[in-house]
């Protein structure tokens, strides 16, 4: 019979090994370390059918120490078990549980570290509950968390918290053009992003030309027709190869911009703010970037990555599972990808478009966040009335 744990509210819950390691790892033991005690807690109580959360707890205590010493042990957050007490978030009518979850999204867009931002997520909800503080107001929730950041790293990472935070409350929407050739890993990078920033609007260049191809027959615009690594097919004969690709890919990036335009331009009008991924955004980001912060804080950013090598390999990873993206298109025109990815990244080196090299997600993801929001503080600044 599965070993049952009989929780302090009396209710009971069969004993998992994940779930404990879980908590283990949210005390702040390592992978590793956590998926042994808790294996070494399985094996410790496989004789008997029940154990309180107290006495579980106790005996996990004993296995940390006689595995890894009293040492660690003081290290780690005490509690392993949640009271069943529940804090609940309000915000003028409305009420919210507390997710720690959640919490550590909107910190980690300050440049935190994921592990170190649930950590303060962690300990602030646990201070709250010691307190018995369950019902807090968000304001409130957001100046706890601004004091420990100023605290526990710097003024300025909490004023990055403090904006990353309250993205939806700017005076104008924030949008974000993620650019690149194919296979620089725009659409999962622009999913993580909107995530971490809390932005629930994506829309990919890709999606705006098939819109635009139904409504422009090949017949009319036939450039829009061809993919972008064979968008030279048409230009004139007198040009060389790369003059041709290029020549063409400019083009059907300006006719794809115009659709562009007009989302980026309805996104304003609702002022939502989004994220824009794509090949096809030089121009509307040239465009941008001319307007300044007039109706929006505009941030283009031009993903690259500089081995050819591992560029390669990212189509051959695309094609696993994945039947709708099959790789041999993207190989066979692999030279041409190259050409215009190097193009890109020189256009955006002209036009002070920062470049980010995606060799690294982990490194690319935390690159990025700061870049925004850096970014974006310095335009906020911009547009406040001066002081003197």
């Amino acid at each position: 019979m599965q070993l049952q744990v009989i929780r302090q509210d009396k209710s009971k819950h069969p004993f998992m090994r994940g779930m404990l390691a879980h908590k283990l790892m949210q005390r702040g033991l390592s992978f590793d370390q956590a998926y042994q005690i808790s294996k070494d807690a399985k094996s410790y109580f496989q004789e008997k059918t029940e154990v309180t959360s107290d006495s579980l707890m106790q005996s996990v205590d004993e296995l940390i120490v006689a595995r890894y010493g009293k040492e660690l042990l003081r290290t780690l957050i005490s509690e392993l078990f949640p009271s069943g007490k529940q804090i609940c978030v309000f915000r003028r009518n409305a009420t919210s549980p507390f997710s720690k979850g959640l919490l550590t999204q909107s910190i980690t867009a300050a440049g935190i570290k994921p592990e170190e931002a649930y950590k303060i997520a962690f300990d602030l909800e646990a201070d709250l509950i010691k307190k018995d503080i369950l019902r807090i107001s968000k304001k409130k929730l957001f100046e706890e968390v601004f004091s420990t950041i100023k605290k526990k790293y710097s003024p300025h990472l909490a004023g990055l918290y403090k904006l990353a935070s309250r993205i939806d409350e700017l005076d104008r929407p924030v949008i974000i053009y993620l650019a690149g050739a194919s296979g620089t890993g725009k659409s999962v990078m622009s999913t993580f992003l909107a995530g971490r920033l809390g932005i629930n609007k994506i829309t990919g260049t890709d999606t705006i030309r098939e819109i635009m191809r139904l409504v422009f027959k090949r017949d009319l615009l036939p450039s829009l027709h061809n993919s972008s690594s064979q968008a030279g097919a048409g230009m004139p004969k007198t040009l060389d190869k790369n003059a041709r690709l290029i020549s063409g890919f400019c083009l059907q990036s300006q006719q794809v911009s115009v659709g562009v335009k007009a989302v980026v331009d309805r996104a304003i009008k609702e002022r939502t703010s989004m994220i824009v991924e794509g090949i096809h955004l030089l121009p509307i980001m040239e465009h941008a970037i001319k307007e300044g912060t007039k109706r929006a804080y505009h941030i283009p950013i031009t993903l690259s990555l500089m081995n050819e090598k591992h560029h390669k390999d990212r189509f051959f990873e695309r094609g696993k599972g994945n039947e709708l993206r099959k790789k041999e298109p993207y190989l066979r025109s692999f030279e041409n990808i190259r050409t215009i990815h190097k193009f890109f990244n020189l256009e955006s080196e002209k036009d002070e478009i920062e470049v980010v090299d995606n060799e690294d997600f982990d490194e690319t993801t935390n690159t990025l966040i700061q870049l925004i929001i850096n970014t974006l503080q310095v335009q906020v600044n911009s547009t406040l009335p001066s002081k003197s």
